[in-house]
């Protein structure tokens, strides 16, 4: 059940109706889909996505089905990788988060 609802609120956000801001591609997009799933992983430490998810849901409007698929199949792997990694793999995971991932969780792209 848990799994169903975390799948229903990813497709949710990444399937607003809004256009796309010029600019964001779509490897950015599915970037920042898999920086959503590093940043709702229990096992680096939850982080609010609040900003990120706002970010998707408004980007993802007219993104082709591909993408969208792409990036939500990026944010459950990545979350799972996070939830799954080891000491080593942990804190290659928290760097990622925090350089790569910084501006998509303060709200920048």
């Amino acid at each position: 059940m848990k799994t169903l609802m975390i799948t229903a609120v990813a497709f949710a956000a990444l399937a607003g109706a809004a256009q796309a801001a010029p600019g964001v591609t779509d490897r950015a997009y599915v970037e920042a889909a898999r920086c959503r799933g590093l940043a709702n992983s229990t096992g680096l430490g939850k982080l609010d996505t609040a900003q990120i998810d706002t970010f998707l849901r408004d980007q993802g409007g007219s993104r082709e089905l591909g993408v969208r698929t792409q990036a939500i199949n990026k944010m459950k792997g990545a979350e799972a990788e996070g939830d799954k990694a080891d000491a080593e793999k942990k804190a290659k995971l928290l760097a990622e988060r925090e350089k790569v991932c910084g501006g998509y969780l303060a709200g920048g792209n």
